[in-house]
């Protein structure tokens, strides 16, 4: 029976003598919708069992264990008002009321005050029932649901909270504001408390308010209402409210916009370089007819092939997502070679500073027009030019050896307008893809005698891949927090299988990481690889994978290879001791199981592979790590009491023998 649409409405006469109890039922019909009676106390015992809708026990105080009665009635149902007409007789009363609350009046009472007071304790019970139903109700939506809905007090401290997928643990917000619990953050911490303030001090409504808390490079979007919580008087005593993550939309909003605001652009920017190539190649075309040279057919088929790769290209930069990764890797002096053998003109001559196996991690359709507009522009820069191309550890770079005034700063106005003079719309759509990259672009006047423009961002591997031999085993054996918040985590192991599962959390949120890392020393160039099989979903930002520290201070240099939970594979690094802390994503196809890191000196490796067997490498980075180097597995829950755990399976530790 569901007190809500059926509240018990019955009374139970327990003794007395026959006359007293039959007039009393009589009398208690008129505020009851069943009234039983019983001559005894057992046999109240077995009417109560019998019976779900009694609201309220009349109990006179001939009954034997009148105490022991209370007490079972407690027992059965605590809210169950229990009246008791005394007389002189009874010499324990005040054991009664400590077994149960119940009222007191003489055996004396006139019927119709007795029938006002039971008619008090149905209606009493029955609100009570209905206010108990109904927070059960409440907490059992709230723990069912997995957006995160939220009740605060007067003071914005917080009551209740769901228990979301990906959100903070109930039990930790319970009794904070949220100046506590965005204490990483104070600037959002402070505006969402003057939120609260507002709701709670002048009523006010907040509906569908975007939110984006947390420290730069770990900040997500949240959508937020918030409303007044009355009491029966009127007057607010809190507030409700309820806030679902709306990141991903935001980012797919933001490319939107960017996109749209660019087609103009890049219409404008086609139109010209496809005009520009279709006039050469007329003008060839035009050479062929009256010379009939051979020469000259090739010249207007290679500018056609030039233009239908550039079309191509520029498609897939078009549709390319700003800031996110790419699961290509091109040689970067296969590129420059293959696209100099139609650019250069005249005298120009090319220097190639870049190892025969450097590789950048991106698509061809990203590098190519870069390396495409770069040449052209240095080629058409001046008579007998010579065009330096290099590797950098964080890209590559272009120099030649002539200087024109216009070109410092000109690549950072990011734009593909500007005057027609060909040079100014290379360097402005070089700056427009390095830009859709998130990567950074910087032009040099060198002392007034060359012209050094630097592609710094893209991951690069610029060393060839190095003869190394795996030397001795070694075993996971410490595990430490690493970080300055509140780091906590535990490891599990099944040595026989040699699966890992690593489980960290952190009292802080800010742009460096706090890890949980099991770990071991290894001396001299060392080797970790393992297969990442799960990682569970806390938040985006969490994340696991595999780590070399020079020390276990958070200042200390390192590097991790690994997975974030829903922002894909993830690079970090530190070169020195007390630098900050660099980050590169790559797009989720690319989580590929098998992770490896490779320390060989002071250059730091990254590699990763489907099968275990045969490895790509993503990244190289020189690190500063002195002897002995910790070596190990890491997790990060990213955001405040967060649990973040991976399981890793397949996990070996060894030094290598590298010639």
């Amino acid at each position: 029976m569901n007190p809500i649409l059926s509240p018990p409405k019955a009374v139970a006469v327990v003794g007395a003598t026959a006359s007293r109890r039959e007039r009393l039922e009589t009398a208690l019909d008129d505020v009851a919708d069943s009234v039983y009676a019983a001559a005894s106390t057992t046999q109240a015992t077995e009417l109560l069992r019998e019976h779900d809708d009694v609201a309220c026990v009349v109990l006179a105080s001939d009954c034997d264990d009148l105490v022991e009665f209370r007490r079972a009635v407690t027992d059965r149902d605590e809210y169950l008002p229990v009246v008791l007409l005394f007389d002189e007789s009874v010499r324990n009363v005040s054991d009664v009321t400590r077994a149960g609350e119940t009222t007191l009046l003489p055996a004396s009472t006139p019927d119709d005050e007795l029938c006002d007071v039971v008619d008090e304790q149905l209606e009493t019970y029955c609100d009570r029932l209905v206010t108990v139903e109904e927070s059960d109700m409440l907490q059992s939506f709230l723990s069912s649901i997995e957006i995160p809905m939220f009740v605060k007090d007067e003071q914005g401290r917080h009551l209740r909270k769901t228990e979301a997928w990906g959100g903070i643990d109930p039990d930790v917000v319970i009794g904070k504001t949220d100046r506590e619990l965005y204490e990483y953050d104070p600037e959002s911490a402070e505006q969402f408390y003057e939120h609260d303030m507002r709701v709670i001090e002048n009523g006010e409504r907040i509906v569908d308010r975007g939110e984006a808390p947390g420290p730069p490079g770990n900040r997500y979007w949240a959508r937020t209402t918030k409303v007044p919580w009355y009491d029966d008087d009127g007057s607010v005593k809190g507030l409700l409210g309820l806030s679902y993550e709306i990141t991903d939309f935001k980012q797919k909003e933001q490319r939107l916009e960017l996109l749209e605001d660019r087609v103009d652009q890049f219409a404008s920017f086609l139109s010209d370089e496809v005009l520009d190539t279709l006039r050469a190649a007329n003008e060839q075309l035009g050479i062929a007819r009256e010379t009939g040279d051979d020469s000259a057919f090739r010249a207007v088929e290679n500018a056609h092939d030039r233009m239908e790769k550039r079309l191509r290209n520029l498609g897939t930069i078009a549709r390319k997502s700003p800031n996110i990764g790419s699961t290509e890797s091109v040689n970067l002096a296969y590129v420059v070679n293959e696209v100099w053998s139609f650019i250069a003109t005249g005298d120009a001559k090319l220097e190639l500073n870049v190892p025969t196996e450097t590789l950048i991690h991106t698509s061809m359709g990203s590098i190519r027009p870069i390396v495409e507009s770069l040449l052209r522009h240095a080629a058409n820069s001046g008579e007998d030019v010579t065009v330096s191309v290099g590797s950098l550890q964080e890209g590559f770079y272009l120099a030649y050896d002539t200087v024109t005034e216009s070109d410092c700063g000109r690549a950072t106005e990011g734009s593909f307008r500007g005057p027609n003079d060909g040079q100014q719309s290379d360097l402005a759509f070089v700056s427009e893809i390095v830009e859709r990259n998130n990567w950074s672009l910087t032009v040099a006047d060198r002392d007034g005698t060359d012209t050094r423009i630097e592609i710094r961002g893209p991951l690069v591997v610029t060393g060839t891949e190095t003869d190394c031999v795996p030397g001795a085993d070694h075993s996971l054996t410490e595990s430490d927090p690493v970080g300055e918040g509140d780091v906590t985590g535990n490891v599990e192991v099944e040595s026989v299988s040699n699966w890992w599962t690593l489980a960290g959390t952190t009292g802080t949120q800010r742009q460096e990481r706090d890890y949980y890392f099991a770990h071991t020393a290894v001396e001299g160039d060392a080797r970790i690889e393992a297969r990442l099989v799960d990682i569970e979903h806390v938040n985006d930002y969490g994340s696991g994978g595999l780590m070399v520290r020079d020390g276990l201070g958070s200042d200390d240099p390192f590097g991790f290879l690994g997975w974030t939970v829903g922002r894909g594979t993830e690079i970090l690094w530190r070169t020195d001791t007390g630098g900050e802390t660099s980050r590169h994503l790559l797009d989720d196809d690319s989580r590929l199981p098998w992770l490896r890191v490779d320390r060989i000196g002071d250059t730091v490796t990254y590699l990763v592979s489907l099968d275990g067997s045969n490895w790509r490498r993503l990244d190289q980075r020189p690190v500063a790590l002195s002897d002995p180097i910790h070596v190990g597995l890491a997790v990060s829950g990213a955001i405040p009491t967060d649990e973040c755990k991976a399981t890793f399976a397949d996990v070996t530790v060894c030094e290598l023998d590298c010639e």
